[in-house]
């Protein structure tokens, strides 16, 4: 088997500190992160390419990525703004460019009002806007009642009233992040405001189908939001994982500390706020966190039901 070797180091390392893990982390734990969310694409790809043939498609579309995913509704939910997101600044640059055309045609803009003729006037905008239809919301997902019909009526919900009220999973995203920057000085929250940013496929989506195997797994179009959404995945996934990993050595700090007699918050808590003292003696996650988080991504709930034989089922991977 060859080795594995790292693409994504910096940007890995960007979406770590994001996630809350501020400390300079080794490059071994980097490369196991970056192995598991890499072996987590792909099997993102190989599934989202059995469902595409199982509609006898050639190309892997949003729908077989967002399918495997539709039971977490958080991140489903996150996906979709993310589209509508999308959606808005394409028909933003779209009448971006039609303005700057009409400009350019416009070479009588100083003609006289004498000059105009009434056949301009017969048709007022208004007529233009009740006959344009109403604006398709984005990510409408293939089980929701609005893709069963190809027309849509004027009047109800567009991309920019589905986002006027913040939802619940962007509340709680907010108030994730206020707990992550709230005991940060201005240097750490200044680098975590440009570490935000922090992307697999903006202004690198080459390097990215190929570390992928977009193309070899499975083939993405180009022009759709398909490839975004899946970097999109990926980074989650890098931030779901430290997540996880950072409350396991809160846990395992919280158990040496009680064995030591010395005073420890509750077991299994991460504490933020203004009265909590920093602990700054924390090191870094290492390759023993992150493996025991990917492990705790991988347990499936136990349901109970009655077994005939004692034969176990072929176990799949667990996207994170």
């Amino acid at each position: 088997m060859a080795r594995f070797v790292s693409k994504y180091s910096n940007e890995i390392q960007h979406m770590m500190y994001v996630a809350g893990e501020t400390q300079d982390v080794s490059n071994e734990t980097l490369t196991l992160v970056e192995q598991i969310v890499h072996e987590q694409i792909r099997h993102l790809l190989t599934t989202a390419g059995e469902l595409a043939a199982r509609r006898r498609k050639p190309v892997v579309s949003i729908e077989d990525i967002i399918f495997q995913i539709r039971h977490d509704t958080t991140r489903l939910t996150r996906i979709q703004t993310l589209l509508r997101w999308r959606a808005i600044r394409r028909e933003a640059k779209k009448m971006n460019k039609e303005a700057d055309g009409d400009a350019d045609a416009d070479v009588d803009a100083d003609m006289d009002e004498e000059d105009l003729s009434d056949d301009q006037l017969e048709s007022p905008p208004t007529e233009e806007a009740t006959n344009k239809k109403t604006q398709t919301p984005a990510a409408i997902l293939p089980w929701d009642v609005e893709s069963f019909f190809s027309v849509v009526p004027p009047g109800g919900d567009t991309n920019e009233s589905l986002l006027d009220k913040p939802s619940e999973v962007s509340l709680e995203s907010l108030r994730w992040a206020d707990e992550i920057t709230k005991n940060m000085s201005k240097e750490e929250y200044d680098r975590w405001v440009v570490y935000r940013n922090a992307s697999f496929t903006t202004r690198k989506p080459k390097r990215f189908r190929d570390w992928a195997g977009i193309g070899i797994i499975a083939k993405v179009k180009k022009k759709d939001d398909t490839l975004e959404i899946i970097g999109f995945i990926a980074a989650e996934m890098v931030k779901r994982l430290t997540d996880i990993a950072l409350t396991i050595q809160a846990q395992d700090l919280a158990a040496y500390q009680r064995q030591n007699g010395q005073s420890a918050p509750a077991l299994g808590t991460r504490r933020h706020g203004p009265f909590v003292p920093l602990t700054t003696e924390r090191p870094p996650i290492d390759v023993g966190h992150v493996r025991r988080a990917f492990h705790e991504t991988q347990i499936r709930p136990k349901r109970k039901r009655v077994r005939l034989n004692k034969i176990a089922g072929q176990r799949t991977l667990e996207l994170i």
